[in-house]
């Protein structure tokens, strides 16, 4: 094998192995904010993309000659990117959607932000639960998890050679299920508390009428709403590392489901 072919082999397997990251770290927690400037995400890419390719086994050899059938095994690896990247981003909108619960619990389902990463508005808590979220992930090395999935894709599925056939609609479903479940955990003890003083309100009001309880209950909740988040914050940031924790192995989960046949 001379030194071109080889040169040429290196840029195929190098062109692979940079899609597949792409595709990770264009949705990934972190690494897939739109507040990162495009031109250092690139060279992210390029970077991790480098330094794990001796890591990487090689191409196989019977790569497809055709233009078509070359462009699906490519669109793959973008794919099966998207795809991991997504469902490290799950744990994270459930964040966000237990925040959007307890945001309209104290009766702030009209005060919106505007969330850069989506461009869209969504309700104060959930964005302040979202960037918490973020902090912690960030304080407790959770992006190294990020990066080991990366890793591990590539020792578990070769490049080109990624298969879909085992991805179920089971598989789907129980990362919808689990994001749910995860924002109702999250958010339990401000949704419980909160409940107990519309509960409260409701009995003062039919106990005592000449009391406009709408003037009194608007302050009440929204004070003891924001007295809760804080007291919850340890709470918060225990359910969560114990989540992401749990992340790796859907993770693994995940990339074992799109190994070859």
């Amino acid at each position: 094998m001379t030194f071109l072919q080889l040169g040429a082999l290196e840029f195929e397997k190098l062109l692979f192995v940079v899609l597949r990251v792409g595709g990770i770290m264009t949705v990934a927690p972190v690494f897939g904010h739109r507040n990162i400037p495009k031109m250092l995400k690139i060279s992210i890419i390029f970077i991790i993309s480098i330094v794990i390719l001796p890591t990487v086994p090689s191409l196989p050899v019977n790569l497809p000659s055709d233009l078509f059938s070359l462009i699906g095994i490519l669109a793959k690896e973008v794919t099966a990117g998207l795809l991991i990247g997504f469902t490290s981003l799950l744990l994270f909108f459930a964040v966000q959607f237990g925040g959007n619960i307890i945001g309209l619990q104290m009766g702030f389902g009209i005060v919106n932000v505007i969330d850069p990463n989506s461009s869209a508005h969504v309700p104060i808590i959930g964005q302040f639960q979202f960037l918490l979220a973020i902090l912690i992930f960030l304080a407790i090395d959770g992006h190294h998890l990020v990066l080991s999935a990366v890793i591990n894709s590539f020792q578990a599925i070769p490049l080109g050679q990624i298969n879909f056939s085992k991805l179920s609609a089971e598989i789907i479903v129980r990362a919808g299920v689990d994001t749910l479940a995860s924002a109702i955990k999250l958010s339990a003890p401000c949704i419980v508390t909160l409940f107990l003083v519309d509960v409260a309100m409701g009995i003062v009001a039919r106990t005592v009428p000449q009391m406009n309880i709408f003037i009194v209950g608007f302050p009440l909740k929204i004070s003891i709403g924001l007295v809760m988040l804080g007291i919850s914050f340890p709470f918060v940031g225990y359910v969560f590392t114990k989540l992401l924790q749990g992340l790796n192995a859907d993770l693994d989960y995940l990339i074992m489901a799109m190994r070859p046949v």
